[in-house]
């Protein structure tokens, strides 16, 4: 998130962030935000009990009395939704400001169980009441002023320092041996939302077919004790390592061991971790979605399945274990889209749906760092 600030923050001559701020100095491995970025702080406000819905209510006013405020002060609004305070900026700030645009970091699609504050926002966003554009993680967006967009966290730079991983992922496809041992790994927050107990129900049915496969699942959160129950109860629990929270670094580490990924993740919005593992040549074995075909490609990256069929997640697996020329191919294809969504190219498409649906030309650092240079 702060790579992609520090590339919007580099099209203006400032960015206020409104948001709410946790007390206390960053957790460790948070990285420093960029100069050019300082915060409008509002009130923090939500929740899921009924206690917490009506300190919801009582923000509102503040939230909209804050946001408008701000908003006659800049000359753009970039809302960031689905969030509590983002619903009310999108009323707030109407006609308040020359510029509004918006991105909708959530899947964008409906779903049985789908907050309504979400849909709330979708339709409006989605609707000819929002005279700006959105950016939105689906390849084929259907609504008024929808761009397709995407979510990286690494740089040129990055990609390229990764090559050597790469080669070396590329060679043990064509050297390995056929009995393996083969290393998956599922990189996200312990809920059922992101269905880790497939990638387990997956890993115990590989086992089954003679595979000698192992699954790192990274993360922590609520669901850890039931995933540890459900790898002991399927007989797989001395093949799956629960790695918890672990640095950013750790997580590339990890992604650049692995053969291939899983994201069984049941509503995505658009999954950065397989562009992480893309950077190394990985492979993604991923659910279907929105954004999912696009990043896959159409089976030339990365292979879509349902989110609640592990055996669809197993038989993607062996397939490719089996099919060394394919997953060859995948491979290499997959590094190269991830050479093509790094933070710099995040700011070029950022810059094109502004410029393109604004009328105006926005800063320009590269321009101006050569003209220095002249």
């Amino acid at each position: 998130m702060v790579a992609q600030l520090a590339r919007w923050g580099a099209l203006f001559d400032e960015l206020v962030v409104c948001s709410p701020l946790l007390p206390g100095p960053p957790p460790p491995g948070f990285s420093p935000l960029p100069g050019r970025v300082r915060f409008e702080e509002v009130r923090a406000g939500g929740g899921n009990t009924r206690i917490a819905k009506l300190g919801l209510v009582v923000r509102i006013p503040g939230w909209a009395w804050r946001t408008r405020r701000l908003a006659r002060r800049v000359d753009a609004v970039v809302l960031r939704c689905p969030s509590n305070v983002a619903a009310v900026a999108l009323l707030s700030t109407w006609r308040a400001v020359p510029f509004r645009a918006a991105i909708y970091a959530a899947a964008w699609e409906g779903y049985p169980g789908e907050p309504r504050p979400y849909a709330l926002q979708r339709g409006i966003l989605a609707s000819r009441w929002f005279e700006g554009p959105t950016l939105v993680y689906a390849q084929d967006p259907d609504g008024h002023r929808l761009e397709p967009s995407f979510s990286p966290s690494h740089d040129q730079r990055a990609w390229a320092a990764a090559a050597p991983a790469a080669e070396a992922r590329v060679a043990r496809i064509a050297t390995a041996p056929p009995e393996g041992p083969w290393q998956l790994v599922v990189v996200g927050r312990l809920t059922p939302n992101k269905n880790q107990a497939v990638a387990i129900e997956a890993l115990a049915l590989l086992v089954a077919r003679g595979l000698d496969v192992r699954l790192e699942v990274i993360g922590t959160g609520p669901q850890r004790a039931a995933l540890e129950d459900r790898a002991r109860r399927r007989g797989v629990a001395d093949r799956v390592a629960f790695l918890g929270e672990v640095d950013h670094d750790v997580v590339l580490e990890r992604l650049a061991a692995a053969d291939l990924q899983l994201l069984p993740t049941r509503h995505e919005g658009y999954g950065k971790v397989l562009l992480e593992g893309m950077v190394v040549s990985v492979v993604p074995v991923l659910a279907d979605g929105p954004a999912a075909e696009e990043i896959g490609g159409g089976g030339r990256r990365g292979i879509v399945v349902d989110a609640s069929r592990p055996e669809a997640f197993a038989s993607a697996v062996a397939d490719l274990l089996a099919d060394r020329p394919r997953w060859h191919a995948m491979a290499t294809e997959a590094r190269a889209y991830a050479g093509s969504r790094t933070v710099e190219s995040f700011e070029a498409r950022v810059r094109e749906v502004l410029e393109g649906h604004w009328g105006v030309r926005l800063r320009d650092v590269d321009a101006e760092a050569r003209e220095g240079r002249a």
